[in-house]
């Protein structure tokens, strides 16, 4: 008895201690948070900057995501798990400051009701995508709304006289990163999506809120693109930044308090004076992004005249990018990969009609450069847009080049006659012979000053020293201004921007671009490289699946229960002859 109370005092205490280490982990876990990914993509793990942001966010935020329904095609259904598992880890780190919920828009046997949320979407800019359902008997049509709203609650002081409020924003979000080039529900354009999700909810939740945003200037006074040509990029950067429109014709320390300038498309030279102001917010840690002509190519003087003359166009800028470390060309690019152009002729019964032709003026760019300003990047359009070159072997300067023409390219050097009349002429792919040239470039790094050898200028009766050392800068330098401009409409509104009105598509690279490239150059970098963060795909060889779909079920199923019940057949054997020999005993 006295060996059985021992056991069992021992037993128990052995129970008690286990219950206590359990009580003390548990205690220490609740204190030392820490999480484990084995993936070797680390497909579950946040960014630090992911982490420490939803740590420290003010307010609340509510994902409302509508991805639902039994409906959902099996790629889609996918891409609702991610989506559910990229929210579930914001929720570690946000705690009760993150919410969701999926809702299945179609979902209700009312009519009102269902249209009611299509109408929401829409307003805030959110379409669906139409998929084909297969079945033996029939196709059908499924309409996805893979997109989501979310909404940013911020309760407490705000103001200059710290009222109580309470601030609510809600933004939408189009979670599907489509490649034109792959049915909508490809798997290739659900990994897309994925890859970039935890970057597209992160930066709206940021965009959603910051209170005081940073400033950034359109320069003018130089020919500059028109306020209604960038209305809709202004639209969307308000989203950001504080958008202001100015001369340069103060003194140099007016721009000390912007995040980054914008010179879109200037057609007339900068003095000398404006120089030295924008040459002293560089070395000052100024950041610019330079939309640059280096011809007078126009489609104005084409359509009006039938022909015209691309000459070099004079900014006046030469000497200064130069001494940054870029050149731009006087001359075009013409590609193979274009948009067309709509002319007209002559039709049924002489009838006038309008006819598409392919522009090779007109480059469509898909870059493929794995950049955070550039990765994942839809197509963008171009017009007569020239080459750029890196010079100097000033090795601070960090050069990577952004975007690039296609693989069948070709330049026009200027001076040149523009017209219409090669358009009736079958371009010979031999001919464009100069692929992939550059059109865009990031510069980065401690610029020299382009008045480095002047002991400074005299600006408004005022004399300023020029800048020996420079502090970090980032610039970028495209060689084409209509990039950022929207079209007008023939009754006076703006088209959104990379909206082409001849092929009736909207490019939106074009926005994500300028968007990208700004929130690069003001600082937004953490933000941005969360782009970068890769996956790897592994796609379904379907054909194969079904082929060794036999094998592929009893290695799953048959084997496991095979494995199982041996395993258990073997302890049963074990137990009987050892117990059976001590029966004997």
């Amino acid at each position: 008895m006295n060996n059985k109370t021992e056991i069992k005092k021992k037993s128990f205490q052995t129970l008690l201690l286990w219950i206590a280490g359990i009580l003390i982990i548990n205690i220490i876990s609740s204190k030392f948070f820490f999480r484990i990914d084995l993936t070797d993509d680390k497909h579950f793990s946040l960014t630090n900057f992911t982490k420490d942001y939803l740590r420290d966010l003010r307010g609340s935020v509510m994902v409302r995501v509508y991805l639902d329904g039994e409906e959902l095609p099996v790629s889609f259904k996918r891409m609702k798990d991610e989506i559910k598992s990229k929210l579930d880890e914001f929720k570690v780190y946000g705690g009760n400051k993150i919410d969701y919920m999926f809702i299945n828009p179609t979902a209700s046997d009312k009519k009102e009701v269902r249209y009611g949320i299509f109408k929401q979407l829409y307003e805030l800019g959110l379409k669906p995508v139409e998929i084909d359902n297969q079945t033996q008997e029939q196709t059908t049509k499924t309409m996805i709304f893979p997109c989501a709203v979310i909404c940013y609650t911020l309760e407490g002081k705000t103001g200059e006289d710290l009222h109580d409020t309470t601030l609510v924003r809600e933004i939408g979000l189009n979670l599907l990163k489509a490649d034109p080039q792959l049915a909508a529900g490809d798997e290739q354009n659900i990994f897309n999506s994925v890859e970039t999700l935890e970057y597209e909810i992160i930066n709206a939740i940021y965009r959603l809120s910051e209170i005081e945003k940073p400033k950034i200037a359109f320069i003018e006074g130089h020919g500059e693109a028109a306020e209604e040509y960038l209305v809709d990029i202004c639209t969307e950067l308000s989203d950001y930044y504080d958008v202001r429109r100015g001369n340069l014709n103060t003194e140099p320390d007016v721009l000390k308090n912007f995040a980054a300038l914008v010179i879109a498309k200037p057609t007339k030279p900068f003095s000398e004076d404006e120089k030295f102001i924008l040459d002293n917010y560089i070395m000052n840690g100024g950041n610019v992004l330079w939309l640059l002509d280096a011809t007078s190519a126009s489609m104005d003087s084409l359509q009006a005249n039938g022909i015209s003359a691309v000459l070099p166009l004079n900014t006046n800028l030469d000497d200064m990018l130069f001494t940054y470390g870029v050149r731009l060309n006087a001359n075009v690019i013409r590609d193979l990969q274009c948009a067309p152009i709509g002319l007209t002729v002559n039709g049924y019964n002489n009838q006038p009609q309008i006819k598409l032709f392919s522009w090779d003026y007109f480059p469509v760019i898909l870059s493929r450069i794995k950049n955070p300003i550039t990765k994942h990047l839809n197509y963008l359009l171009c017009h007569f847009a020239g080459t750029i070159d890196t010079v100097g072997t000033n090795l601070p300067i960090k050069k990577t080049v952004l975007l690039q023409s296609g693989k069948y390219s070709k330049i026009n050097n200027a001076p040149f006659s523009l017209s219409f009349e090669q358009i009736s002429q079958k371009p010979d792919p031999n001919d464009f012979n100069k692929p992939f040239q550059t059109v865009a470039v990031l510069l980065e790094g401690n610029f020299e000053s382009a008045f480095s050898e002047r002991k400074g200028k005299t600006i408004n009766g005022k004399f300023y020293p020029s800048t020996t050392s420079a502090k970090p800068s980032k610039q970028i330098v495209v060689s084409d201004g209509d990039i950022i401009m929207n079209e007008i409409s023939p009754k006076g509104e703006p088209y959104p921007l990379g909206f082409d009105r001849n092929s009736q598509n909207t490019f939106k690279g074009n926005k994500e671009f300028i968007i990208n490239s700004l929130n690069y150059l003001s600082g937004n970098e953490d933000l941005l490289s969360i782009r970068l963060k890769e996956m790897k795909v592994r796609i379904l060889d379907k054909q194969r699946a079904q082929k060794e779909r036999i094998f592929w079920s009893f290695l799953n199923v048959v084997l496991p229960l095979s494995v199982i019940s041996l395993l258990g057949l073997g302890i049963y054997i074990i137990r009987t002859k050892k117990y059976s020999k001590k029966k004997i005993k």
